[in-house]
């Protein structure tokens, strides 16, 4: 038995209880903000790494969202992916707090993100508000056609986003998606070309215009079949900032197609754009199903808000199982190194667990124990410490808010917290 006068805390005892030292029976106690604060950390991004039903989506809901929201300079943002009886399965928590869960769906029943909204841009200065904006709208040309925009159709959608926004501007009106589309289909502006007589000028002219058309039928098409109703509009008023919890329910989107990437890329940004504007609470922005930002057209946007998270007040939590199916050369490697918050769960295959041990250093000797980790129990590594065999615990009312089968559903949730 170990001899508590000797025995001192793993954590400090500052941060947010996570649970217990399964080696010294200590109270860990840790959240990125506190973590960062002590100089610890110097990245508040977290990740939490296992295979299903291991115990992740319990910790990140105590953790990452009901505990902190005790504090009154914290708030959540979570982009709620499980569909749950035909909601989100954070929508009733939501509610319990006073708020209402932001739906988004196919069609014209859901809420709407303008890609061209103010709020999505580097700062609030116009020489560089369109940065942000032209970021997303490659993602969405990338999801369109399934490539990069080359050169060419690069140049003719960063112009069309100028004449979209001069002519927004010239109305008096904030501008929206169609207005691109349009701007794609208008002739090549003269001070590109000019009028002059200039050898391969009509040719360089007509390979332009064909560019921007091309790209002009495949916003038409996307945006009007695959992510029909979310981006093609003015952005919803409900689509805003809470105070405590804000949920994004995604649930009624296809699990398959550019929707859920689109809509998980543009929300982080828009989050992380906006904490840039309004600083002062410390927010934390969770993607418990992180895949469509750890790859695909998201990633470098994600990687890119990552890096800007410990100035803006900002901590990213994302979830991911089956680490050996990412490429070596993804962005999300990257991400997944400057983490330096890791909780490792049990990872049944042994390609994940060598991935695991590999990607943070651990000692060759954890990989067995890593496969074989029960459920609720964790490797958790702050920073450059050794990690911690940790059990997490809950409260009798946190397993009724946290039980995948009946969170947050079920009337014992009714009357308060």
């Amino acid at each position: 038995m170990l001899c508590t006068a000797i025995s001192a805390p793993p954590t400090h005892t500052d941060g947010i209880l996570n649970g217990i030292d399964l080696v010294t029976g200590q109270p860990v106690h840790h959240d990125p903000f506190s973590a960062y604060q002590r100089k610890t950390v110097s990245s508040p991004n977290v990740v939490v790494l296992g295979d299903v039903g291991k115990g992740k989506s319990a910790l990140i809901k105590t953790v990452y969202v009901y505990r902190p929201l005790a504090f009154r300079s914290r708030r959540t943002v979570v982009a709620d992916r499980k569909d749950q009886g035909g909601e989100g399965e954070y929508s009733e928590l939501c509610r319990q707090l006073g708020g209402n869960p932001i739906r988004f769906e196919l069609g014209r029943g859901g809420s709407r993100i303008n890609l061209l909204d103010p709020v999505i841009g580097i700062s609030a200065e116009s020489s560089t508000q369109v940065a942000g904006q032209l970021q997303l709208l490659r993602a969405v040309v990338h999801a369109a056609s399934g490539a990069e925009p080359d050169s060419w159709q690069g140049a003719a959608l960063r112009i069309a986003h100028l004449r979209a926004l001069a002519k927004a501007e010239a109305a008096a009106r904030t501008p929206v998606l169609d207005d691109v589309i349009a701007a794609l289909r208008l002739a090549p502006p003269a001070e590109i070309f000019g009028e002059m007589a200039i050898a391969g000028a009509s040719a360089t002219r007509d390979r332009f215009a064909e560019a921007a058309l091309s790209l002009a039928f495949d916003l038409e098409r996307v945006c009007g079949d695959d992510l029909a109703g979310l981006f093609d509009g003015p952005t919803s008023p409900d689509v805003r900032l809470a105070d405590r919890l804000t949920s994004f329910d995604l649930s009624q989107l296809p699990t398959e197609g550019p929707a859920i990437p689109l809509v998980m890329t543009v929300l982080n940004t828009w989050l992380t754009n906006l904490l840039r504007r309004h600083r002062g609470m410390q927010t934390t922005f969770i993607a418990e199903e992180g895949w469509h930002l750890a790859e695909g057209v998201g990633a470098r946007l994600f990687q890119r808000n990552s890096k800007l998270a410990r100035g803006i007040g900002l901590a990213n939590v994302v979830a991911l199982h089956h680490l050996a199916d990412i490429p070596e050369e993804s962005p999300a490697v990257a991400m997944l190194k400057e983490a330096e918050t890791v909780y490792m769960y049990a990872q049944a295959r042994q390609d994940d667990a060598a991935r695991c041990v590999r990607l943070y250093s651990l000692p060759p000797n954890l990989l067995d124990d890593l496969m074989q980790l029960q459920q609720g129990v964790c490797l958790l590594r702050i920073g450059a410490n050794a990690p911690i065999l940790m059990q997490h615990l809950r409260s009798s009312a946190e397993v009724a808010l946290t039980d995948t089968d009946a969170a947050m559903t079920g009337p014992r949730l009714k009357g308060g917290r």
